[in-house]
């Protein structure tokens, strides 16, 4: 087990690509020190200036958000991200490692943690500027802890490390990174047959009710979470994606597994869209919260991913709901509203804006997924030339 999580620590480095890289930038919870220690280690054969640890104490975060007002909540040094920005200036590689507490953030109140989500970004404009437009080496990955595995998931905490092991090719006599690496390659011959195809819309229909038509911008790329400089974004990573045209899509779809927003559940939803826009929605459970992610700026209620994913995948596979985004997306197809991404449409590497939007692609101050495939999920591509292509058919990948 030692080994593994050492050999994983390593794994999360290799995908920065960090030989011509003088400093990192890493984001974690406070109780995840001993992982804390293996990346500090590991990090010490990159030859790097320096290692900048930014621990977030989650517990911390919830009792100020509790007990302090927006206008104070605003003050305080915890939710301002300026030390992003510092570090963007210094072309630092950022690894953000995540490790869900469930339920933490249930007594609080939904619009506080909206707005705070909003001032916190605000702190981070120049970080954001080189995120966003692909020009920093970052990846995201998950570690686990009690909370998470007893509490969230009924499992002990070596079965959830033993299910992070395996889904992230993580094993006794491998090298990882290489299999990695042979892996996104083949996801990179899908994302090359999807853009032969040059397709004009998709139609999605699955028993659930999704009956979905989603339009794609004349110059749109499909891509995997390999980056073009061959950093890997996420880990783990299933999926080829693309940016869909914001303001032209049509139908309803039913999301296939619940959304865990800042450590809360967001239940049984789905989505009624025309003309790009999102114009009602339900859920059973967290329609507030819902509400707020929809409605967090004028183009948050529009779309900017959709993604494609077996779901006879490493991830699905598990039959376990992770109750983390980041390995449930990776499960399912998905969309995602908000933001799209700039290495998804022709000839718009540092557009943002109306700029972006001109080409088709939506700009946002949030990007969320949520989880729409199931086994009865069917996508249908229509090119220009009006050839029907099957793309997914019982929920798998065919083309």
């Amino acid at each position: 087990m030692e080994d593994k999580k050492r050999k994983y620590a390593r794994l999360l480095l290799q995908c920065l690509k960090l030989e011509d890289k003088d400093y990192l930038f890493v984001s974690m919870p406070s109780f995840l020190e001993e992982f804390k220690n293996l990346i500090e280690e590991e990090a010490e054969s990159f030859g790097l200036k320096e290692v900048y640890f930014d621990i977030i104490d989650p517990f911390k975060k919830h009792d100020l958000l509790r007990d302090l007002d927006q206008e104070n909540i605003n003050k305080h040094p915890l939710f301002d991200h300026d030390i992003y920005n510092k570090y963007a200036k210094l072309d630092a590689a950022f690894l953000f490692i995540s490790s869900m507490v469930p339920d933490l953030m249930n007594d609080i109140d939904p619009k506080k943690i909206k707005d705070t989500t909003q001032y916190t970004r605000s702190t981070e404009k120049y970080f954001r500027s080189l995120y966003e437009t692909n020009k920093l080496n970052w990846c995201i990955a998950g570690v686990p802890n009690e909370y998470w595995a007893s509490k969230g998931l009924k499992i002990s905490l070596e079965e959830l490390w033993d299910k992070i092991f395996k889904v992230c090719l993580i094993e006794d006599d491998n090298d990882p990174y290489k299999d990695w690496c042979d892996k996104l390659d083949r996801l990179d011959e899908v994302a090359k047959r999807l853009n032969a195809y040059h397709f004009k819309y998709l139609e999605y229909q699955n028993e659930l009710g999704t009956d979905l038509k989603i339009y794609l911008p004349e110059g749109h790329l499909w891509a995997s979470g390999k980056d073009e400089n061959g950093v890997i974004v996420n880990m783990p990573t299933e999926e080829v994606f693309t940016s869909p045209l914001y303001n032209k899509t049509e139908g309803i779809v039913y999301a296939s597994k619940p959304l865990f927003y800042n450590n809360i559940m967001i239940e049984d939803f789905n989505m009624k869209f025309h003309e790009g826009k999102i114009v009602e929605y339900h859920a059973k459970k967290g329609e507030d919260i819902l509400k707020g992610i929809i409605e967090t700026d004028e183009y948050s209620c529009y779309l900017g991913e959709c993604a494609l994913v077996s779901y006879d995948s490493p991830i699905s596979n598990t039959g376990i709901l992770f109750k983390d985004t980041l390995y449930d997306e990776n499960a399912s197809c998905h969309l995602a509203i908000g933001s799209g991404f700039n290495e998804c449409v022709k000839d718009s590497s540092d557009l943002r804006g109306d700029d972006l939007r001109h080409l088709g692609v939506n700009d946002s101050k949030t990007h969320i997924d949520f989880m729409i495939g199931d086994a009865t999920l069917n996508i249908i591509g229509t090119t220009y030339d009006d050839e029907k292509v099957q793309i997914m058919k019982d929920g798998n990948i065919i083309i």
